[in-house]
């Protein structure tokens, strides 16, 4: 589904007709501003999950994501910013209770950041760590509860302390503030059959192109 047909748009849409995909061997190079690419590299995260009337699980996920990056607005680390699409994404994780649990991108959902400077008046001479944001629409798919979930509210993954484009192996977290409601797709327009109530994740390096088969 192209970027003008997503029902839902979360940031600025970036291109990847013509974008090299780059894999395991590729280098990733501090305070360098690398051209337009698709990082394909590993995921891990926990994620804790409220079901009314079932319980709360925590549940800890593997898989891999396929990051669409734009050629930085400058050259140099100090003053470049760099825009970001998810544009695929598979994780699961085992639940005694819920089963095995596949995450992936909602289809509707244009899943986007950016990264950037953050403001920081007392910022020193050298160079200075970028912070990345990027807001996500997913789709949970829960066999035990016979439902897929999904959010209608963005799920807001960061990372501060960013020194190199991707931040590869760096932690990241979801700003979830107490509860984002999740949604059944079979009856979206009804109330929340579930909730994200935390998130952290670690940003792994490029992965080889065969785990993308």
């Amino acid at each position: 589904m192209a970027s003008s047909e997503k029902t839902t748009v979360f940031g600025r849409p970036v291109p990847t007709d013509g974008v090299p995909n780059l894999y395991s061997g590729t280098p990733v190079v501090k305070w360098a501003t690398p051209e337009a690419g698709i990082d394909n590299l590993g995921i891990h995260s926990w994620d804790t999950f409220a079901i009314p009337g079932v319980g709360e699980f925590d549940v800890e996920f593997d898989g891999y994501v396929r990051v669409v990056r734009s050629e930085p607005t400058e050259s140099e680390w100090a003053g470049a910013e760099v825009y970001t699409n998810l544009i695929e994404m598979k994780m699961t994780g085992e639940s005694e209770e819920l089963g095995t649990i596949t995450v992936t991108l909602n289809p509707t959902c244009l899943s986007a950041g950016q990264i950037r400077n953050p403001f920081d008046p007392y910022a020193g001479e050298g160079p200075s760590a970028k912070a990345c944001r990027m807001a996500v629409g997913c789709l949970f798919d829960m066999p035990k509860l016979g439902k897929t979930l999904f959010n209608k509210e963005p799920v807001i993954l960061t990372i501060d302390d960013v020194r190199s484009i991707p931040p590869a192996g760096a932690p990241g977290k979801g700003q979830i503030y107490r509860m984002l409601p999740l949604h059944d797709m079979q009856n979206p327009d009804g109330e929340p059959v579930g909730y994200l109530t935390s998130l952290r994740f670690n940003m792994g390096g490029y992965l080889a192109p065969e785990r993308f088969a």
